[in-house]
């Protein structure tokens, strides 16, 4: 009874009333900053954790822009250098990529590419340097210069060249020798076109699957996608599709 009465005397006073609800509405504020922050602390230390997952976890390594084509068992797999050359003739067109980095002298890079190429024709790793060479320069320099001149007598005499280069080499690129094809559409006779559209792909499609890698990776599914489009390339041309 008295507790009744002692309520309700409460509740009856403005003043005492409102520093109960003030006391209340403080006790919740409270709560509620102090509910936010150790939720906030979780958060920060679960993305603390994620980020040091992350750092720690080995990168994945980063596929290459291209493959060197090698025949069977060949002793220069993985750009293995020939034994007792020095220096290393697989560097040499990489060190000229590096020297002409800063110039926009395509010219005189593909003068001193092709010069250290006859310089070494005779070699039974030739193939290696012709893909090389083919690479860098059609990758680097000769498509973009392409792109922005087309009709370029010059340059597409040049891509001509590597196209060949690559050919010679029996290169497995079909991605690198569709594009060249492409820009040589009105520079070479379509019948040789055709040929190197046909035996490029039919060279692809009966390469042996010899792991995931020729499947699964970006150079290993390109190389099936664009062989089957320089097939349909070379019939188009022979008028059969």
């Amino acid at each position: 009874m008295r507790l009744t009465q002692l309520t309700r005397s409460f509740t009856r006073s403005p003043f005492v009333f409102a520093l109960l609800l003030g006391t209340f509405s403080l006790s919740s504020c409270e709560k509620m900053v102090r509910d936010m922050a150790a939720q906030q602390s979780t958060q920060e230390a679960a993305e603390a954790d994620s980020s040091a997952a992350v750092a720690a976890a080995p990168a994945a390594p980063k596929e290459p822009l291209f493959e060197i084509t090698y025949p069977q068992n060949s002793p220069y797999r993985d750009l293995t250098p020939p034994a007792g050359e020095t220096p290393n003739p697989f560097e040499k067109v990489p060190a000229i990529a590096e020297d002409y980095q800063e110039s926009p002298n395509w010219a005189d890079k593909h003068a001193d590419i092709n010069g250290f190429l006859l310089q070494n024709q005779n070699k039974d790793y030739y193939f290696v340097l012709q893909q090389q060479a083919a690479n860098e320069m059609l990758r680097h320099e000769l498509f973009q210069h392409y792109y922005q001149e087309p009709d370029n007598a010059v340059v597409l005499k040049t891509i001509g060249f590597y196209t060949e280069q690559l050919v010679e080499a029996k290169s497995d690129d079909a991605e690198l020798i569709y594009k060249c094809l492409r820009a040589l559409a009105n520079h070479w006779p379509q019948e040789k076109i055709a040929q190197v559209a046909t035996t490029t792909a039919t060279r692809v499609q009966t390469r042996p699957i010899a792991s995931s890698a020729d499947t699964t990776t970006r150079n290993g599914s390109y190389r099936q996608i664009y062989a089957r489009e320089l097939k349909k390339m070379a019939n188009r041309i022979k008028g059969e599709g």
